[in-house]
């Protein structure tokens, strides 16, 4: 079961760059049972990991400027780490319910811009 789910996490990773993490949170805390922050903690440990071969990828077909990558690294690096501040402040449930309010306006968005 777990090899199935990193299979799939590795296709959705692949396929969007995202979304990913959300699969192995879902996994951990309502599969396996275990704490919600530890299955956050988990997931954004694995999931630079994992994007590593889809950066590569993307990298050799698209024309990248090392500058904006530098900046946008950066900027995701610091407040990547105040959000994981932050979230080791809030109780698991209220995550869990951002997470889920995040997925559902982004899925809204995203059958919007569909039309």
């Amino acid at each position: 079961m777990e090899i199935l789910i990193f299979i799939l996490v590795g296709i959705i990773n692949g396929l969007f760059s995202s979304g990913a993490g959300q699969i192995l949170i879902f996994y951990w805390v309502y599969i396996l049972k275990k704490d919600t922050k530890l299955s956050r903690n988990l997931s954004l440990s694995i999931m630079p990991i994992v994007s590593i071969p889809t950066f590569i990828y993307y990298l050799s077909k698209v024309d990248v400027s090392v500058i904006k990558c530098v900046v946008l690294v950066s900027i995701s690096i610091l407040f990547g780490w105040l959000g994981n501040s932050t979230m080791n402040k809030i109780n698991g449930k209220i995550l869990n319910l951002i997470s889920g309010i995040f997925l559902v306006i982004i899925t809204c968005y995203s059958l919007w811009r569909l039309k």
